[in-house]
C-alpha cells in the first residue's frame, strides 16, 4: 500500500494525495474559480494521517473526470481492530450533479474492502444537505441505518441531525463483484 498512486474506474481517476504532491494539488485547486471551500477541506480532511503503528488512516484523493479536476474524496480507517472505515467527498460546485461523488465510491470500496480488508464503510450527512442525500442514495450498497439527533453543527453553527448510512463487505461483494477497478502503483 505504500506505493499506491491512483484508482481508476470508468471516466474517473482518483489520485492519492500525499505530502510529495500536496503543493501540486493545492495549485490545481487554486486554478479553479470556485474552489475556496475545497482548499479549506483539503487541509482539514484530506491530508495523510497515521496511527501509532504507522498505519495510514486517511486516504485522500483528488478526482479527475476525463482529465479535468472534479473534487476530492476520501476513505478513512476509523478502526483497524473493528475493520471499519468511513467515506466522504467534496465536489467542485461547477462539477456537481454529474455523478462524480457516487462514481468515486466503487474505487474507494475496492480500496477499503480488498486492499485494506475492512468489513464496513460508513457515511452520513446533515439532514438539510439534500445534495449529499441524493449522492448517497445513488450509491449502490449504502443502507440508511439511522438518525443521530443534533450530532453536528451546520454552517450556521446550529446543532443538526445527521442521517447515517453503511455498507458491509458482504453486500459489496454481491453488488460490485463485476466492477472494473484499476489500481495503479508507483
Amino acid at each position: 500500500m505504500d506505493k499506491l498512486k491512483s484508482l481508476r474506474s470508468g471516466q474517473l481517476e482518483l489520485h492519492l494525495i500525499n505530502f510529495e504532491n500536496l503543493a501540486q494539488v493545492q495549485a490545481m485547486l487554486e486554478n479553479e474559480a470556485d474552489s475556496q471551500e475545497l482548499l479549506e477541506e483539503l487541509a482539514e480532511s484530506y491530508l495523510p494521517k497515521f496511527d501509532e503503528q504507522k498505519r495510514r488512516t486517511i486516504y485522500g484523493f483528488y478526482i479527475l473526470k476525463v482529465a479535468k479536476l472534479a473534487g476530492l474524496t476520501l476513505l478513512q480507517v476509523d478502526s483497524w481492530e473493528d475493520a471499519r472505515g468511513s467515506t466522504g467527498a467534496d465536489i467542485l460546485p461547477h462539477m456537481r450533479g454529474q455523478g462524480i461523488a457516487p462514481g468515486s465510491k466503487a474505487p474507494l470500496f475496492h480500496l477499503g474492502f480488498v486492499l485494506l480488508e475492512l468489513n464496513r464503510i460508513d457515511t452520513g450527512h446533515l439532514v438539510s444537505n439534500k445534495a449529499s442525500q441524493r449522492s448517497i442514495e445513488k450509491t449502490p450498497g449504502f443502507q440508511l441505518e439511522g438518525l443521530m439527533r443534533e450530532y453536528e453543527r451546520n454552517p450556521e453553527g446550529q446543532f443538526e441531525d445527521v442521517l447515517y448510512y453503511g455498507i458491509l463487505r458482504r453486500d459489496w461483494l454481491e453488488l460490485y463483484k463485476d466492477a472494473a477497478i484499476e489500481v495503479v502503483y508507483e
